[in-house]
C-alpha cells in the first residue's frame, strides 16, 4: 500500500469515527420533552418529504394519521379507542402553529373521562412554545361546556362531584403512558424521571 492510499484511508476512517460526535453536536437541543414533541410534529407536518406518519404516529396505540400538512395551522393525533386504558374515553394531542409557523404556538395533551352521571370531564395539559410550563386545566360538558374555573368549581360543588380521581388518573397517564410512549419512538435526551426544564402548574386547588 503506498503512502497516498494509506493517508486517504486513514482520513476516511477518522471522518467515520467523527460521525457519531457530529450527530450528537448537530442534534437539536430542547429544554424539555414537550419541546421535542412540539418541534417534531411541526417538522413532519410542514416538510413534504416527511409526510408519511409522524413520530407520534409510530406509537402502536395511535390511530393511523398520514401527515398531510397543517389545517388552519393545526394538527391532531389521537389514541385508538380500543387501546385506551379502562375508564378513559379518549387521549389525544392537539397542536396549533399560528400562521403555520412554530413561533407563539402551543400543544395540549388531552384526557377525556365519563362521570357516572354521564357528564364528560376533560383534563388537558397545555404547553406554550418555549414557556417551560405545562398547565393542567379542566372543562366539563353537561348541557353546555364549562371552561371557566369559577363556573366549574361552582358546578362541582353543586353536584357534589369529586374530581380528585380524574386528576390523579390524568397525572398517572401523563407519567406512565404519554411520556414512555414518546420515549419508545424518539431518541430523546430526556427520561420518565427527567422531563427537562418544565414546571407543571394546575389551575385548580382541590380540597
Amino acid at each position: 500500500m503506498n503512502k497516498k492510499m494509506f493517508y486517504t484511508l486513514s482520513i476516511g476512517a477518522f471522518l467515520i469515527m467523527l460521525l457519531p460526535l457530529a450527530f450528537i453536536f448537530l442534534k437539536p437541543r430542547y429544554s424539555n420533552v414537550f419541546e421535542e414533541i412540539y418541534h417534531d410534529e411541526y417538522r413532519h407536518a410542514t416538510t413534504s418529504f416527511l409526510r408519511t406518519n409522524s413520530t407520534l404516529n409510530r406509537i402502536p396505540d395511535m390511530e393511523v394519521n398520514k401527515t398531510g400538512g397543517l389545517l388552519y395551522g393545526s394538527t391532531m393525533e389521537k389514541y385508538r379507542s380500543e387501546a385506551l386504558p379502562t375508564g378513559v374515553e379518549g387521549i389525544s394531542y392537539s397542536f396549533h402553529y399560528p400562521d403555520g409557523k412554530q413561533d407563539s404556538g402551543e400543544m395540549s395533551i388531552n384526557f377525556r373521562f365519563m362521570h357516572s352521571s354521564g357528564v364528560i370531564i376533560d383534563i388537558y395539559y397545555k404547553y406554550n412554545h418555549k414557556s417551560d410550563e405545562l398547565v393542567q386545566s379542566l372543562s366539563i360538558i353537561d348541557e353546555k361546556r364549562l371552561t371557566e374555573p369559577n363556573q366549574i368549581m361552582e358546578y362541582v360543588q353543586d353536584k357534589k362531584m369529586d374530581l380528585s380521581p380524574y386528576f390523579t388518573k390524568s397525572e398517572e397517564l401523563l407519567r406512565n403512558k404519554i411520556i414512555p410512549d414518546w420515549l419508545s419512538v424518539y431518541p430523546s435526551q430526556f427520561s420518565v424521571e427527567n422531563w427537562g426544564n418544565v414546571k407543571v402548574i394546575s389551575e385548580y386547588i382541590l380540597d
